[in-house]
């Protein structure tokens, strides 16, 4: 390809098809940063995933064992990467000069983070195996049929998208469960994903005025700003069903109701 001549939609999609792939790979070979780096390779996983979703009528017959796999990789991160969040929310609430109580709890939590990290890395050293599974997964992934992704492709796929986080949050107004929650939080969080990527590919392929959906900016802004904040308060009910588990009713009662003083402050600002 010639310097001036731009990438197709399919070229520009399926390359960055591979960057995520290289990019989860890369970052569970971090060994300085380990629960860094298993943050950003499921991070780019999902955004790997959010990608292929866009191309689910092409990709329709390879992408359920695509996504299986995918899948798969994210779910066995999970949770090393929960109790990691677990301690970086106690950490956040205990602040700089943590009482007692909030001490004692950390160094619970650490101590379980760690744990389950070495436990995992010696099942799998280095996680080899991972970055084994998604090197092949690249192969796979460049065998699909990008060639027949079109605008109208992207576009369909975008609006199934949004019709699917107005779905959630129906759902979630109408039972907001902590499954209901989390699936509206996931959706839009993939939504934002897709919109983000489709900037990057339209830029990249010369078409950055082409068929941009009225309100593109705002709807990508609303997305991330959606997805964070139900994080927040998914971060903060699982920090509590975590301290629930560790049987110490007196001294987890301050913390509890703190973590009850925050999730409140989250129900006015939503």
């Amino acid at each position: 390809m010639s310097p001036d001549k731009k990438p197709s939609i399919a070229a520009a999609l399926a390359s960055s098809a591979t960057r995520e792939c290289r990019k989860a790979i890369r970052s569970l070979a971090d060994t300085k940063q380990r629960h860094e780096g298993i943050h950003e390779a499921r991070k780019a996983i999902r955004r790997l995933k959010s990608l292929l979703v866009l191309a689910e009528e092409p990709f329709a017959e390879p992408l359920p064992g695509i996504k299986a796999t995918l899948d798969q990789l994210a779910v066995g991160l999970s949770p090393l990467r929960d109790a990691y969040v677990a301690l970086n929310t106690a950490r956040s609430l205990a602040g700089p000069r943590p009482s007692p109580e909030w001490r004692h709890v950390l160094e619970k939590l650490e101590h379980r983070s760690e744990g389950r990290l070495a436990a995992e890395l010696h099942k799998d050293p280095n996680f080899l195996k991972r970055r084994r599974q998604l090197r092949e997964l690249m192969a796979t992934l460049d065998g699909l049929p990008w060639q027949r992704i079109r605008l109208r492709t992207i576009a369909e796929a975008l609006e199934r998208s949004e019709a699917r986080v107005g779905r959630s949050h129906k759902r979630a107004n109408k039972a907001a469960t902590p499954a209901n929650l989390h699936d509206w939080r996931r959706k839009a969080r993939r939504l934002r994903m897709q919109l983000e990527l489709w900037r990057r590919v339209r830029k990249t392929t010369g078409k950055a005025g082409h068929r941009q959906a009225p309100g593109h900016k705002e709807k990508t802004h609303d997305m991330s700003k959606l997805s964070d904040a139900l994080g927040a308060k998914q971060d903060l009910r699982a920090l509590r069903a975590t301290l629930r588990t560790l049987r110490e009713p007196e001294a987890i009662a301050p913390l509890l109701e703190q973590i009850r003083q925050e999730l409140k402050k989250h129900r006015k600002k939503s």
